[in-house]
């Protein structure tokens, strides 16, 4: 017989989470009394995910008398996951300072952006689909609306943005014409291979995480639980599991282990001190 049922429902951490990692410094808002972490990026698919909460015990044995002091101290979390997505640069992402990425270029080349009519308009930037291997501005650009040639820079500029891609923009005053297709040409050196290197060693950067799960509430919202941890280190080996082809799940898996403490910038404010190890969100 049930003698009871969920008290809180909607508390329930169900499913699975994304994860994020930045190696950015977090933004500290002091009037707030906050902190946001910068500069996420998606780690992919992976499996296992747990987090874990340790901490060091003070002890203290006297020879004379009653134990002076008991205690935690030394407060610490550690997230294990394995990824089922090995992309070199990521890997490098996580990893920084311990190892190191390095882009091999292929053969320069020329490319076509297609503009259906009415797929552009004026006064907005648009990206080349086709980057360089190196972040360069790409060369040789013409754009084209049927037989017209435009020109840069009274019908289109080229600008970099802030995430620092390449990009066209067509200007008011300019010929371009949004209800006539067009053809975007230039030349660009594409990204070849990745190159990834540890060398010697050195000293791993910190970096911070955020988990998120989201679910329907009982009434039907989407409610998200995050989880940060604003700073912490790559603290596990660089490994590969590779399965047989006869296995009938055949997808390898890249273990990772991080541990995070206190951030040192956060413990000696009363009022962010709490949360300088870890900070829980459920949305209600």
């Amino acid at each position: 017989m049930d003698v009871t049922k969920a008290q809180h429902p909607d508390s329930m951490v169900l499913a699975s989470v994304k994860i994020e990692l930045s190696n950015a410094d977090i933004a500290i808002d002091k009037a707030k009394k906050t902190y946001e972490l910068t500069e996420l990026s998606d780690l992919g698919l992976a499996r296992g995910v747990k987090i874990a909460f340790s901490s060091s015990k003070i002890d203290v044995k006297a020879d004379n008398g009653t134990v002076p002091l008991k205690g935690q101290t030394d407060m610490k979390a550690s997230v294990e996951f394995s990824l089922l997505e090995r992309y070199v640069p990521l890997i490098g992402q996580i990893m920084k300072g311990i190892a190191t990425v390095k882009i091999i270029p292929g053969t320069k080349g020329k490319k076509i952006d297609e503009l259906n009519a009415g797929s552009a308009v004026k006064d907005k930037r648009y990206e080349f689909k086709h980057p360089n291997y190196d972040g360069e501005r790409p060369e040789n650009i013409v754009i084209k609306q049927g037989t017209k040639t435009l020109t840069s820079p009274t019908d289109y500029t080229i600008e970099k943005g802030a995430a620092g891609t390449w990009g066209y923009l067509f200007t008011a005053a300019g010929d371009f014409d949004p209800a006539k297709a067009a053809t975007v040409e230039y030349e660009i050196t594409p990204i070849k291979a990745y190159s990834l290197g540890k060398g010697s060693g050195g000293v791993v950067q910190p970096i911070s995480m955020r988990l998120t799960n989201k679910r329907k509430a009982q009434d039907g919202r989407i409610i998200s639980r995050t989880f940060d941890f604003p700073y912490g280190f790559y603290d596990g080996e660089d490994s590969i599991a590779f399965k047989s082809k006869n296995d009938a799940d055949t997808v390898a898996e890249v273990a990772m282990k991080f541990e995070f403490s206190p951030h040192p910038d956060l413990v000696l404010d009363e009022d962010f001190e709490p949360f300088s190890l870890y900070r829980e969100t459920p949305e209600v």
